[in-house]
């Protein structure tokens, strides 16, 4: 069925084609769900906050962050991007201080790519401070600055508020999406983890012009 719909696509008419696919409108409980319990994410006016709950540990994730790189090329100019790595169990904490110290260093966005790999196509076990500290000394990252900050006060607080934050969102599973920290996304809702950004991109526009009085067609 795919192939004739791509061998349809490639010969129907241009405008045909663009009538045939418009984008679908977003629906509550269909495509994403309102949170209980919103979060103040501390949005200037005008700002929209899309979150990412994530684990370096999770092979969906990895799979996810092609499909998040490509948006982050993107996105629109008013969307604050945010991600939150979750450890949901006690084996996923090494990883998620990891990515929190890299982040205090300035460093997390340049090694995402490189984490993943490690851990889902490399399989390095990237499981005690020590040896993440040598793998991210390997890319260029000062290995005393990392484990200083990695054993912080700060890390170890973020670590706990990206658990806290998921159970606030009810999120029990990840890759997810948190919109303006009252609307969540998840692949099964969104009809699969790749479309769950378009579903964020949908529920930002209806963000503005809520904001700005005007509806969404």
């Amino acid at each position: 069925m795919k192939s004739m719909l791509l061998a349809f696509t490639l010969f129907a008419p241009l405008s045909v084609v663009l009538a045939e696919t418009p984008a679908k409108p977003i629906e509550e409980m269909v495509q994403y769900e309102v949170v209980n319990s919103p979060v103040n994410v501390n949005a200037v006016p005008g700002e929209i906050v899309v979150q990412e709950l994530f684990s370096y540990n999770c092979g969906h994730c990895h799979h996810f962050e092609p499909t998040v790189q490509a948006w982050l090329a993107k996105k629109p100019a008013n969307v604050r991007f945010e991600r939150i790595e979750v450890a949901f169990n006690p084996g996923w904490v090494p990883l998620s201080k990891a990515y929190y110290a890299l982040k205090q260093l300035g460093k997390a966005e340049e090694l995402n790519t490189a984490i993943f790999e490690a851990v889902h196509k490399e399989r390095r076990p990237l499981n005690t401070p020590e040896l993440i500290a040598d793998f991210v000394a390997s890319k260029g990252v000062d290995r005393e600055a990392f484990l200083k900050a990695y054993s912080g006060f700060v890390v170890d607080s973020e670590m706990r508020r990206g658990v806290q934050l998921a159970r606030q969102y009810d999120v029990h599973g990840v890759p997810a999406i948190v919109v303006q920290g009252k609307y969540r996304i998840e692949g099964n809702l969104a009809g699969g983890n790749e479309k769950m950004l378009e579903v964020a991109d949908q529920l930002a526009a209806k963000i503005a012009a809520e904001s700005t009085g005007k509806a969404v067609k």
